[in-house]
């Protein structure tokens, strides 16, 4: 007894507990693989449903056994049905719904209820029809929407309209045709017809056969009253008229002519949604071409998308490490993410699936014109920051020429009596202002890259006087000047050629004593020309092809300083060339670029 109640007692134990490590959570197997054989089972109930449909309209609504049935026959349509999920578990006020339907149904069933229970039954199988590749389940789902065809018109609609009602012989002919249909039905091989749990009813075709039937119905009814017919011919005309009309709309929708057809204008509106697709899309091109900013250019986009698409309430956008929101954040929520944008929309009502498309297209487009205007952000950035590179290479030969400088002066005064002399006064009077000057420039450019148009022009033959003094000590340089100076010349070009060449002739000076430099000066006054030639050894064939075109590694120090003198004159309107390169003459030449004529 103590053994059999201790097993009682671990018995009535919670699964899982510590008190049961024998116990293995299984699931229960029928509640488990109920949605699964509900699946496998659709084509059984759907026959199941349709012959009980069948024994109602035999019975008729009046009679306690054909009610019982209806009720029957929704309940294996609600099994069967393929909008909710056969796994879902209904909540009480929806069980109560069904409840109420099927018991007001069973009460109160008519003869018009059959009817629009049947049009409705023939729209959703007829939604399915065309969604089967497999012959096996589209001929038995076209077959479905025969039988459901046959019973409204040969005997539903007897029970709705009694004038309606065809010969004995025809509704004993209806009769034998559908029991031949449930045979060929169950007759078919089964094949695999859904690929999981979830079907999918195409509403536009379900729509179109519901409409096309209750023309049919009406027709009949309207040519039996106007035209006096029976109910038969009534019924063969209304489809041979329906036919004819159909046939016309096929051809005017797809027509051979050579223009679109109303096919082309429902395309067109099925595709951009009437105008507020259209009008946003020209605004966001506008709004590209104004906001360069993307935080700002999506801020004002997402606005738009609230105040010129009617269905969206508002939104939020998530881009990076910024957020922000638009519009009133309720209602039903569509998220879609593209790239690095996830766009968020609020719809007062569950859009269709051609908006959604159009949402997803327009989240498309926005993340890519942002992800357009990050990148344009980034290329201003890194050219900013190259030109402040460019900028801060060049002045830092305007630097080391200015230490050139200095270094001379400080040369001159540690001679004895240097302090005394007026020559070293003359110097310092000359040099130090200059010095001030320039250096003064040098940190004016360090503020901001400047172009052309920043550009100081100054007299040539200033210019000219002020290098002579300069160069006046060096006594392996010679300058020489062609002709009148006149006119003008951009300073900061003209001086930082001289100063980067005169530089690097100075180190090639070092490694040979006996180099000399001579510098020429001269030509028309809207194009002055400077020459720089020594006769030392020739430039490497390696470091000259690339002496203008970027940076070169050299001991020498060729290469950084004149390619920043190049791109400076080059901006400028000038050119700097290698003119002849050669052992004992390596000439550089300074002048106006040539314009080619036009």
């Amino acid at each position: 007894m103590v053994g059999c109640r201790a097993s009682l007692e671990s018995a009535y134990l919670p699964l899982g507990s510590p008190s049961r490590p024998d116990l293995i959570l299984v699931p229960y197997p029928i509640s488990a693989s109920l949605p699964a054989r509900l699946v496998s089972l659709r084509r059984g109930l759907l026959l199941a449903l349709f012959a009980a449909l069948y024994v109602v309209l035999w019975q008729g609504p009046g009679t306690l056994f054909g009610r019982t049935l209806f009720v029957a026959h929704l309940g294996l349509f609600i099994l069967w049905q393929p909008f909710v999920h056969t796994g879902q578990r209904l909540s009480l006020p929806s069980l109560l719904a069904v409840l109420t339907v099927a018991l007001l149904a069973g009460i109160y069933l008519k003869g018009w209820m059959i009817t629009m229970w049947i049009m409705m039954l023939a729209g959703i199988v007829g939604g399915k029809v065309l969604l089967y590749d497999t012959r096996a389940a589209r001929l038995f789902y076209l077959l479905a929407l025969a039988f459901l065809v046959l019973a409204l018109t040969l005997l539903a609609a007897p029970l709705t309209v009694p004038q309606a009602k065809p010969p004995v012989e025809i509704v004993w002919l209806g009769h034998a045709s559908l029991l031949c249909l449930l045979v060929v039905m169950a007759l078919l091989p089964q094949g695999q017809e859904v690929d999981g749990a979830r079907e999918v009813v195409d509403f536009v075709y379900s729509l179109f056969i519901f409409l096309l039937l209750t023309v049919l119905m009406l027709g009949s009814l309207a040519a039996m009253l106007l035209l006096g017919s029976g109910y038969v011919e009534a019924l063969l005309q209304t489809m041979l008229v329906t036919g004819v009309v159909l046939m016309l709309l096929g051809v005017v929708a797809n027509p051979r002519s050579g223009f679109a057809g109303i096919g082309g204008l429902i395309s067109r509106y099925l595709m951009s949604i009437g105008l507020p697709v259209e009008q946003w899309l020209q605004a966001l091109s506008n709004l590209a071409l104004e906001e360069e900013d993307p935080h700002a250019f999506l801020e004002k986009a997402c606005v738009e998308i609230a105040q010129r698409l009617p269905w969206v309430k508002g939104g939020e956008w998530i881009a990076g490490g910024s957020r922000g929101s638009f519009g009133v954040s309720s209602g039903r929520r569509w998220e879609f993410s593209h790239g690095g944008l996830v766009l968020v929309l609020f719809t007062q009502h569950a859009p269709s699936p051609t908006l959604i498309w159009h949402y997803n297209l327009l989240a498309q487009l926005l993340a890519q014109f942002h992800a357009d205007k990050q990148r344009a952000q980034a290329l201003r950035q890194l050219s900013y920051m190259r030109a402040i590179h460019e900028t801060g290479a060049r002045l830092t030969h305007d630097v080391k020429n200015l230490l050139q400088s200095l270094n001379t002066l400080c040369s001159a005064g540690i001679e004895p009596d240097a302090e005394a002399s007026p020559e070293y006064q003359s110097l310092l009077r000359r040099q130090l202002p200059a010095i001030t000057d320039r250096l003064a420039e040098t940190l004016a450019k360090l503020n901001a890259p400047q172009g052309s148009s920043a550009l100081r022009w100054i007299e040539a033959g200033e210019w000219w006087r002020e290098q002579t003094q300069r160069l006046a000590a060096l006594d392996w340089v010679e300058l020489r000047s062609e002709g009148e100076l006149e006119g003008e010349l951009p300073l900061e070009v003209y001086s930082g050629v001289l100063d980067n060449l005169l530089r690097n002739a100075a180190e090639k000076h070092l490694r040979e004593p006996g180099l000399k430099l001579a510098l020429a000066f001269g030509g028309p006054s809207d194009g002055h020309e400077l020459t720089v030639t020594d006769d030392g050894s020739a430039i490497g064939a390696s470091i000259a092809a690339a002496l203008f075109i970027g940076p070169v590694s050299s001991e020498s120090g060729y290469g950084i300083g004149l390619y920043q003198a190049a791109r400076h004159a080059e901006a400028a309107g000038y050119r700097l060339e290698l003119a002849e390169n050669r052992d004992g003459c390596v000439r550089f030449l300074l002048g106006k670029t040539v314009s080619m004529p036009g």
